[in-house]
């Protein structure tokens, strides 16, 4: 990932602005049908435009590519750029019980439990506060696709829990995770726009009529316009999705916490 994401600076830093926007708009259009290398770039773009990591570039460079697209009309790519900080979730805990009333965890002790064998630990870790747990959670070969929708969906839940899933090659390429991400109100809006071009159009079209905010059914709806414009009206009917649990609906990918 930092070997691409290094590229990708590199290009849209030394590439005028019009043209960027221009492979942007390849990158939402192919990003989910065309497979590797689309989706890894646009995974790549999303987090070289997080405004919390210490590489994201810099505002000058993303504000010239937001008037780029607003001149060019694409909406959609105007999108992918906006910023903004995510809905407030619990505090990463650096200690805390596995169960009410039981003894406080120190987090290497959490992190260690976290890459044990399946059983009740392992499902209790599951709704951490830490990320350093999370990101042990999703490095554990025992986990499946459908622990990581329920990590995804957790509501509330933390921002930092929600990016190391996004992080993480093994699960961001799953379509259930992607949608969990991009329906939950405490994944950050612009992480949740950046994930918009690997979705199906179908759930485009759900996130469009019910997404979590205004932000992302505007989005949704100007990538569908989009891929309508230059696919045709046909555009929509994607290929079936082959990964683990691909035909769950994003919109149902929800847990109250």
């Amino acid at each position: 990932m930092e070997t691409r994401r290094a590229v990708l600076r590199e290009t849209i830093e030394s590439t005028p602005a019009g043209e960027i926007v221009g492979l942007l708009e390849e990158l939402v259009l192919r990003g989910r049908r065309a497979g590797a290398p689309y989706d890894v770039a646009v995974v790549a773009l999303s987090a070289l435009l997080d405004e919390e990591d210490d590489a994201t570039l810099a505002y000058t460079r993303r504000a010239e590519l937001y008037a780029a697209a607003r001149d060019a009309g694409l909406e959609a790519i105007a999108a992918l750029l906006l910023g903004e900080r995510a809905v407030d979730g619990p505090a990463a805990a650096a200690e805390r019980p596995l169960r009410p009333g039981g003894r406080a965890l120190t987090l290497g002790e959490r992190k260690a439990l976290a890459r044990g064998p399946r059983g009740d630990a392992l499902e209790r870790l599951m709704r951490d506060t830490n990320p350093q747990v999370i990101r042990a959670l999703l490095a554990n070969p025992r986990l499946t696709e459908k622990d990581v929708v329920r990590i995804a969906a957790l509501r509330p839940q933390n921002a930092a829990n929600l990016r190391e899933i996004l992080r993480a090659r093994r699960w961001s390429v799953r379509r259930s995770v992607r949608c969990a991400l991009a329906w939950n109100p405490h994944t950050p809006g612009a992480i949740a726009r950046r994930l918009l071009p690997l979705l199906d159009s179908a759930d485009l079209a759900a996130l469009a009529q019910e997404g979590p905010d205004d932000a992302i059914r505007c989005a949704a709806e100007a990538i569908l316009r989009l891929r309508r414009t230059r696919d045709g009206p046909s555009e929509g009917r994607d290929e079936p999705d082959d990964t683990e649990g691909g035909a769950e609906s994003g919109g149902g990918a929800t847990e109250e916490g």
